[in-house]
């Protein structure tokens, strides 16, 4: 009997670990709506860290965000502005 509780209370447990995960990347992003005129430090407030950072020659950077779902690049100038979205997808 003791057994059988011991289970039931580790699967309440792991249902509430679930219940907390974070927000998938599109919710993240969803959340933030218009990127353009917010700065890279504002960005990541609520998202990770970029995948991938690409420096262009006219001083600015794209910068991706990606999981296995989802995938966003967004647009920075030298001043590390948002200049918006250069691409999103599936």
């Amino acid at each position: 009997m003791l057994i059988y509780l011991g289970w039931i209370v580790a699967a309440f447990l792991a249902g509430v670990l679930l219940a907390q995960r974070k927000p998938t990347l599109q919710q993240r992003v969803s959340k933030l709506g218009i990127f353009a005129g917010r700065s890279y430090a504002e960005i990541l407030r609520t998202m990770d860290a970029p995948q991938t950072e690409t420096r262009q020659t006219d001083g600015h950077t794209i910068r991706t965000w990606r999981n296995r779902d989802y995938s966003i690049s967004l647009l920075f100038d030298g001043r590390e502005m948002c200049l918006g979205v250069e691409d999103e997808g599936n």
